[in-house]
């Protein structure tokens, strides 16, 4: 007979050593009977030990395929939450720069929206404690109906938001900036201009296919997308907004879309206005329309705006931020400006 493997290290520590006593039993009564026992039992315990090596090995089996099954039914419910929230017209794993503009309100009614970039939302904000924050203050902002969704956060999540959005449109201009610094020294066609922005989420639920599409019209699911947005403005046009220069064309706005557009470009120029200084609660509405060869800059906004500083800071303090954006003009820096415009300066603190 060949000799037989030791099986110690298949048993349990518990009758390793029973069974290390149990083999020198044989050697000391020196017979044969003992030594076949010996020989049976070693046997059994062998199988036994192979018997728990296969059950072992059965129980990972089970164990890897529950976790299969697991991570098949997360799947599942991943694919459907992100068909729900494409049949919602709804999208926070994105987040879109986009530029308002008051340029056609006038004449055609319209507030025209031009998109700067579209980027995953977890590229922009990476931290993922700041990115919770901005996720629930966007879900307080869809609860509450209020399109400002800066208004939601903590003032010094506010800075480091803003500041974050900053870097991410300022990249947008890149050799601008440049461009811009450069014009000091020589001659060049570049100016700058002051703009402002802030972070909304909202859903435009009016229909805005039929210009596209006249004959067709779309269904009832024809409404914008629910995502978070860095909306960004020109600080002129809040002026003219907060002063009444710009306002709502007495014909109507192009399309319920639009409407909605200029809505939220109103809210803009409320939070623009409040951070100049604190709006008094018995001024006037500025509805007034005034002469068009007048610009913003010359309406003062103290006729509206209240003499006392805020007290205290709420939360739709500090919910909007400046940036400098450089662009190539038809006219150089040092050519005198057109007439009935007034050259002074447009630097304010909006931020501290």
């Amino acid at each position: 007979l060949k000799p037989l493997k030791p099986v110690g290290p298949l048993l349990p520590a518990a009758i390793r050593p029973a069974c290390a006593m149990a083999a020198v039993v044989p050697i000391a009564n020196g017979g044969e009977p003992w030594r076949r026992s010996w020989s049976a039992a070693r046997l059994a315990l062998q199988v036994l030990g192979r018997q728990q090596h296969w059950l072992s090995f059965a129980m990972g089996g089970l164990c890897i395929a529950f976790a299969r099954r697991l991570v098949e039914v997360w799947r599942r419910a991943r694919r459907a939450r992100a068909e729900l929230e494409w049949r919602r017209h709804a999208d926070f794993s994105e987040i879109q720069a986009c530029l308002l503009s008051t340029e056609h309100l006038e004449s055609l009614g319209r507030v025209e929206k031009r998109t700067l970039f579209v980027k995953q939302i977890s590229e922009v904000f990476r931290n993922e404690y700041i990115l919770a924050r901005v996720l629930e203050a966007a879900q307080k902002s869809v609860e509450t109906g209020d399109p400002m969704m800066m208004v939601h956060l903590s003032p010094e999540d506010k800075w480091h938001v803003l500041n974050t959005c900053t870097n991410h449109i300022s990249s947008c201009l890149a050799p601008h900036h440049v461009f811009f610094n450069e014009a000091r020294r020589t001659k060049s066609y570049y100016k700058s201009a002051w703009y402002c922005f802030t972070l909304t989420c909202n859903q435009n639920s009016s229909a805005g296919r039929g210009l596209i599409t006249p004959f067709r019209p779309a269904d009832v699911g024809d409404c914008g997308c629910l995502r978070i947005r860095i909306v960004l403005g020109s600080e002129q046009e809040l002026r003219d907004i907060t002063a009444g220069v710009v306002s709502r064309p007495e014909n109507g706005m192009f399309n319920g879309r639009h409407d909605n557009r200029w809505q939220v470009f109103q809210r803009f120029a409320d939070l623009f206005a409040r951070q100049l200084c604190r709006m008094s609660e018995t001024r006037h509405s500025p509805t007034k329309r005034f002469g068009h060869k007048k610009v913003a800059s010359q309406v003062r906004l103290h006729n509206f705006i209240g003499e006392t500083a805020p007290v205290e800071i709420t939360p739709e303090d500090n919910a909007i931020l400046r940036i400098h954006i450089p662009f190539p003009s038809s006219s150089g820096r040092d050519e005198p400006e057109e007439e009935g415009h007034e050259k002074s300066t447009m630097d304010v603190v909006l931020f501290e």
